[in-house]
């Protein structure tokens, strides 16, 4: 059989290889990429590993089309989108929802982490970014998800040298999203918990023109993230291990949570059910009543998570 050509040309292990060299290269100019920038030819995350976020999904399905049949936007007189913005509050999916879009597309997964970027190379940043912006040009369909991309501006009580180089970053960026929207390859994908951060040089028409909400769970759509993140587990550990729920209790306990909360505590009452096997015990299936005493166990730990986050934990 006559391997799949990429894009670019490359077949997908030479393209693979590519990359690999390019990490490598990033590594050994700027020290360690992980958490940092990520890269992969075809992200594991599908729309159907995604709860709830129904109008969301439909939107980022639109874009499939953009970057997969481009001649469909030409056939209807419309403009294909240059970049996309996700926004909504922390752990609703939006890293989830630009690796199904990446998936879907057949497209190369260039994951960079913002805040990490610039914290991690505050100097370097610009010279970081501007290598990432040259690779993804050769890489041929791709989706270049910048993760957190209010961390580019630094407040105002940051030293001028810094919020200078904040500018300058931010009026970089804004130049390649205009280079790599006339492609039509290339899409990026742009995540903030927090819009009114966001410069709004970066979200001018052409560049991160398209906003796409990603709200927290209501009910039905927490229910449906239990029960994917369930089948999940069950179906990694290749049996039953959940009791038939009563998952209305559950979900009332559950009031501002996240999808992230909910796949967490998914685990917690599996990694429970662990802890007393491995104590020489015969613990049952996941029932309700282990479901809710999970909750509350990681109620408090992300109590004490937030007060040491803002040094209230004494």
């Amino acid at each position: 059989m006559v391997e799949r050509k990429m894009l670019t040309g490359h077949t997908p292990e030479i393209l693979r290889r590519k990359l690999e060299d390019f990490i490598a290269r990033l590594a050994k100019k700027f020290g360690d990429m992980k958490g940092k920038i990520d890269v992969s030819i075809r992200p594991e995350v599908s729309f159907a590993d995604i709860g709830d976020l129904a109008r969301a999904k439909q939107e980022i399905a639109g874009l499939v089309f953009a970057l997969k049949s481009p001649d469909l936007h030409k056939k209807w007189g419309a403009q294909p989108p240059n970049g996309v913005l996700l926004y909504g509050p922390p752990g609703t999916g939006k890293t989830l929802l630009a690796m199904a879009l990446a998936r879907e597309a057949e497209a190369v997964f260039f994951h960079v982490r913002v805040t990490n970027v610039v914290t991690k190379w505050y100097a370097d940043s610009f010279d970081v970014l501007q290598e990432v912006f040259t690779q993804v040009k050769e890489c041929g369909r791709c989706i270049l998800f910048l993760d957190e991309i209010d961390d580019f501006i630094f407040d105002r009580a940051a030293p001028e040298e810094m919020r200078h180089a904040s500018r300058r970053l931010v009026n970089s960026v804004a130049e390649q999203l205009d280079d790599i929207g006339r492609s039509g390859d290339i899409l990026a994908v742009a995540s903030t918990n927090r819009p009114d951060a966001v410069d709004s040089t970066l979200i001018r028409p052409g560049r991160l023109d398209q906003l796409i909400e990603v709200p927290l769970p209501e009910t039905d759509g927490k229910r449906e993230i239990i029960q994917i993140h369930m089948a999940k587990a069950e179906a990694m550990a290749g049996r039953k291990l959940f009791n038939q729920l009563d998952l209305d209790p559950i979900l009332a306990r559950t009031v501002k949570m996240n999808s992230a909360d909910l796949a967490e505590i998914v685990q917690k009452s599996l990694e429970e059910k662990v802890r007393q096997e491995g104590s020489g015990a015969q613990p049952g299936l996941v029932t309700t009543d282990d479901m809710q005493r999970a909750i509350e166990d990681y109620r408090k730990t992300k109590e004490i998570i937030e007060k040491i986050r803002y040094g209230q934990y004494l």
